[in-house]
């Protein structure tokens, strides 16, 4: 009769600590973004828990509850915890076994059973339990310890008929959680109780750990609130609110996704995310109209399936790199269109990754055709005036009407060694002459362009310590006369 007295009064008190509304544990804890998976050795952290959890842990079986204690052991020592764990048996228990077993933990771990004298000691009601944890927490503190963990494997408990029983006066030690010096566990083996006492403790605890993942639980109902109102209208009222805040969210979740997939979808660059499979798991509307694929056709759309050839082993490349989680910096890369038209592009693509195995990439593209276009029809142009203006023996130079130069052949390179060496373009016209010419040039530039066609010349001296003559002419380029200046060296007599 004692013992099971013991048990009530923990049940009751353990179980039921209020924690104060404003507290989010889904948030704090890391729910939702990978952080709760537990591996099949049990490594690794848990769920992410923090200081100032309240949570229930339900368990399938026996092995898994082995599982989450290692995974939190593991936790502790990294965080500096103290760790109080309440077995509910000794006996053919080998979490116990362990933690009785720990050397390089010092002090570190506290393991209790309900056959302990000491439990049943300082568990004989709810003002002794709150008292013994109050001195476990300053114990740990004392030596050193950032917080006390305390997990307890809950022994079977008979079905009650209301839920009005857990709550108790245990919620004096809302102090603790809010200045974060206690994170309680309560682990239920779920296949040791009835339906009805799962019932109890998804209504008595604000955060559940299913799976090994912290999920914010919805049906938590403060102590504070059933030790005011009869529990059945409160429930009724809670089922309520409940149903409201799901509702709202799920409103103000669907606006947010409109808002959002309205942004992508107007955006002018090229957006898409693909899948480590390279499937397409969405492309915006810039991207369907530049690629001039239509939205039924993007699910059987393979990355490479719009990659030009000449771009594929490129782009496998930095596939590769950024789903190992590599920044790949601006990428450039050609797209071939539906009708076999290059799409020349360039951006940045990342990576999210889960528990270390990558889920999609995002990546932000910019439509390049035109300007490389561009670029590519300059190149050409340069290309032919070189190979025209090679064939001359003069030195000829282009520039623009203040005297910067934008091309020069090799004679007029050779004038001066840094020409030679670093090339012309960008650089005054004088950086080719001796000082004290720079005016005399200037004036038959000015000369040139008020005179029109008519050549105007002028003598200079050049780098290489020799007497120039220069001839000026305006300079045509494509079907438009352009405002170029083009010079052409001639030894002096």
């Amino acid at each position: 009769m004692a013992r099971l007295a013991c048990r009530k009064v923990f049940y009751h008190g353990i179980s039921s600590l209020n924690v104060p509304k404003n507290r989010h544990p889904l948030k704090r804890m890391g729910a939702g973004k990978g952080g709760g998976e537990v591996n099949a050795t049990g490594q690794g952290n848990p769920c992410g828990l923090v200081p100032g959890d309240h949570a229930a842990i339900l368990c399938r079986h026996e092995g898994e509850m082995e599982q989450v204690t290692v995974s939190l052991l593991d936790q502790c020592r990294r965080e500096r915890w103290r760790l109080l764990y309440i077995a509910r048996s000794t006996q053919q228990n080998p979490i116990v076994e362990r933690l009785k077993n720990l050397k390089d933990y010092g002090e570190g771990v506290i393991a209790l059973s309900h056959e302990d004298t000491e439990f049943h000691r300082s568990f004989v009601s709810a003002r002794s339990a709150r008292a013994y944890i109050l001195r476990q927490v300053e114990s740990a503190r004392s030596a050193g310890y950032s917080a006390l963990c305390i997990m307890r494997e809950v022994p079977p408990i008979a079905p009650r008929r209301s839920s009005q029983h857990l709550v108790s006066d245990m919620a004096g030690l809302d102090a603790l959680f809010g200045e974060k010096s206690l994170i309680l566990l309560c682990c239920y083996q779920m296949d040791l109780f009835s339906a009805q006492v799962l019932q109890d403790v998804m209504r008595t605890h604000p955060c559940i750990l299913l799976g090994g993942r912290a999920i914010e639980n919805l049906f938590y109902i403060p102590a504070t609130d059933a030790m005011k109102y009869n529990l059945p209208s409160l429930e009724l009222q809670h089922w309520l609110d409940t149903l409201l805040k799901l509702s709202l969210a799920k409103e103000e979740l669907a606006e947010s996704e409109d808002r959002f997939r309205d942004l992508l979808e107007n955006a002018n660059d090229l957006i898409q995310s693909v899948g480590p499979d390279g499937k397409f798991l969405y492309v915006n509307r810039a991207w369907r109209e530049t690629m001039e694929y239509g939205p039924d056709e993007i699910p059987g759309l393979n990355l490479f399936d719009i990659i030009d050839p000449s771009s594929m082993e490129h782009c496998r490349a930095t596939f590769g790199r950024v789903m190992a989680g590599d920044d790949a910096g601006r990428i450039e890369a050609t797209f071939r269109s539906k009708s076999g038209r290059k799409v020349y592009v360039e951006g940045r693509v990342n990576c999210h990754i889960l528990n270390g195995v990558p889920q999609y990439t995002r990546a932000i593209f910019r439509d390049v055709t035109d300007l490389k276009r561009e670029e590519m029809a300059r190149r050409e142009r340069e290309q032919v005036l070189d190979a025209v203006l090679n064939l001359t023996p003069h030195a000829t130079v282009v520039t623009t009407p203040d005297g910067t130069m934008l091309y020069a052949n090799k004679p007029a390179r050779a004038i001066s060694p840094a020409t030679g060496r670093d090339g012309v373009h960008g650089k005054p016209f004088w950086s080719l002459l001796s000082p004290g010419d720079e005016e005399e040039v200037k004036r038959s530039m000015v000369e040139v362009m008020e005179a029109g066609g008519n050549a105007i010349s002028c003598r200079v001296r050049g780098c290489d310590g020799r007497d120039w003559e220069v001839e000026w002419s305006r300079a045509r380029f494509g079907s438009r006369e352009s405002n170029y200046l083009m010079a052409v060296f001639r030894r002096a007599e």
